[in-house]
């Protein structure tokens, strides 16, 4: 059987974006100081006792996202072809979400700075 590369500490980082809970409070949940969450971040292996805690935190089954890496059909790439590899595309993956979130915030604005603009367009035109 292959070995699948996980960067676990990226998949964390990755899926405590997706929740209301900030760093800290992160940190404090799993009795860790704000830099060692980030330090968490980082690391490609984890305990797998403190990977529960943190699944447990996330509500995220982290083990599970190792058990889709290794049943799944995706072949490392051959540089020669050009094809991204799996972390390549992880990577993409998660830019591709924080850029929706960043559209879904601007969306959210703009009805707001339209009728700012419509109102001090009608003030000028008063």
């Amino acid at each position: 059987m292959a070995k699948v590369k996980i960067h676990i500490g990226k998949k964390i980082r990755e899926v405590l974006d997706q929740t209301p809970i900030s760093v800290v409070d992160f940190a404090k949940s799993i009795n860790l100081s704000r830099n060692s969450a980030y330090k968490i971040f980082e690391k490609e292996t984890i305990d797998t006792g403190q990977l529960q805690s943190i699944g447990s935190v996330l509500n995220y089954d982290f083990f599970g996202y190792y058990e889709q890496a290794l049943s799944s059909p995706v072949k490392e790439a051959k540089p020669e072809f050009g094809y991204a590899t799996k972390s390549e595309v992880a990577d993409l993956a998660h830019a591709i979400l924080k850029l929706t979130r960043a559209v879904e915030r601007i969306e959210e604005q703009l009805p707001k700075k339209k009728a700012a603009a419509k109102k001090k367009y009608e003030k000028r035109n008063s």
